[in-house]
């Protein structure tokens, strides 16, 4: 354990706790992170590693890719601010002495602190927050017992829930309340259907590396970073892609998102994923989906690139490409080739999100948001979403049915429509790649 007070203003007597993490893989290329909280000076040099982390959550068995990295930020932020911050005043010197009021004090800061943008945190981040703090204090309280000045009761109460089976069970919920400020920023990814017609076709022309990755997202909701880690199907690391047919006919395709592997020789992280699965492509867009990868491989026929691990998305050296490149691509097709050609649509719909776009930024996920719209226009319900978009539990599904009555665009276009675009207009397009 640590002895912090708030330090001199001198950068080498500045003492905080950060989270560093390294990355590496097995030997069979697994890759995984492992985190540690440990104390930086005020140059961010690494002063001391501690053990904190190892009371970020108890398992009696935990897949080797798992790691707490999130919730150690959480506990860093409340670490700095009891003991660092506020040591002097609270009058303790270890995180022993941390008490119920403390915490209080610091998730009601929390909440009502600005972030760097200048919004106010939402709901979901403070009940994280909440969340991963106590669970720590409450793990520490089980090690440490009478050291600790905070108890068990103090931290959790127990109520009674049901598991599926209909079997009663305790849940131990956090005592901790705050009241939240209200957020008023909205992130902009709502992409009309006509918006979307005009930029997938654009992407297979103005920037060919990440246009199938587009298509991933819209036709089977990937996350960008796991867009960036998906492999060819040539890859001797196995299958990234895997088609299914019937009569001469593709009836499935299942992309393989079930582990990170090692996909590069420098260990660089191309994307993570946060729920490992094998994600179906939605029936409804299946005939879309496979003519777009059809032009991809067309793509790639042409290219060098690493025959070890045979990424789908490659950048210039033929080595998988990163979500940070990805995303960089994504805005400079926007930028550069949507925006404007909206802007000079005679359509008056296209003209006015053309300028939206001018005041706002649209960014990858947008194509996972247009992704789960379709799905609600189309009569899914709260579980058939939550599988759809490879989420871990139904809160986002449920979101986005709640709005419902918000998502007020009719469906326009069928797969077949989106597969008669991509026949007549993309096939002849030059590769303009940059």
């Amino acid at each position: 354990m640590l002895d912090l007070m708030n330090p001199e203003e001198r950068p080498e007597q500045i003492q905080r706790y950060g989270v560093y993490t390294i990355r590496t893989a097995t030997e069979d290329g697994v890759v995984y992170s492992r985190s540690f909280i440990v104390v930086r000076n005020g140059y961010g040099v690494i002063s001391r590693f501690t053990r904190l982390q190892d009371y970020a959550g108890f398992k009696v068995y935990k897949p080797i890719s798992s790691n707490a990295e999130k919730k150690l930020y959480y506990i860093c932020g409340m670490l700095n601010y009891v003991l660092v911050d506020n040591g002097k005043r609270f009058g303790i010197r270890h995180v022993f002495g941390i008490t119920a009021e403390m915490l209080q004090e610091y998730f009601d800061y929390y909440a009502a602190e600005k972030k760097a943008d200048g919004d106010y945190r939402g709901r979901d981040s403070i009940t994280k927050c909440i969340g991963a703090v106590t669970a720590f204090m409450a793990n520490l309280v089980w090690k440490f017992g009478g050291f600790m000045k905070v108890t068990r009761p103090e931290l959790y109460r127990d109520e009674a829930a049901y598991d599926r089976h209909g079997r009663r069970f305790l849940k131990a919920v956090p005592v901790f309340q705050v009241s939240g400020m209200p957020v008023r920023k909205k992130i902009f990814r709502d992409i009309p259907y006509k918006a979307f017609e005009v930029l997938i076709p654009m992407a297979f022309r103005y920037a060919r590396d990440i246009a199938f990755g587009l298509c991933l997202q819209a036709f089977a909701g990937l996350r960008a970073g796991e867009v960036c880690s998906v492999r060819q199907e040539c890859s001797p690391l196995g299958r990234g892609i895997t088609f299914t047919e019937l009569g001469g006919r593709v009836v499935s395709a299942v992309v393989d998102v079930e582990q990170e592997i090692r996909i590069r020789d420098d260990d660089v992280e191309v994307g993570m994923i946060k729920k490992e699965r094998r994600q179906g492509v939605y029936p409804a867009f299946l005939g879309a989906f496979c003519k777009a990868y059809e032009l991809h491989r067309e793509f790639l026929s042409g290219r060098e690139f690493d025959r070890d691990y045979c990424p789908m998305f490659i950048n210039r050296n033929g080595e998988a490409m990163t979500y940070e490149t990805y995303r960089t691509r994504f805005c400079e097709l926007v930028d550069g080739h949507l925006r404007p050609y909206l802007i000079k649509s005679s359509d008056p719909e296209l003209r006015l999100y053309g300028q939206l776009l001018y005041e706002n930024q649209l960014g990858t996920h947008a194509l996972r948001h247009w992704f789960t719209v379709q799905l609600v226009l189309r009569g899914e319900d709260i579980g058939s979403i939550q599988y759809w978009r490879g989420d871990s539990s139904p809160e986002s599904s449920f979101l986005y049915l709640q709005n419902k009555g918000d998502i007020t665009r009719e469906l326009e276009a069928s797969s077949d429509r989106l597969v008669t675009m991509l026949v007549s207009g993309w096939g002849d397009f030059e590769d303009d790649t940059v």
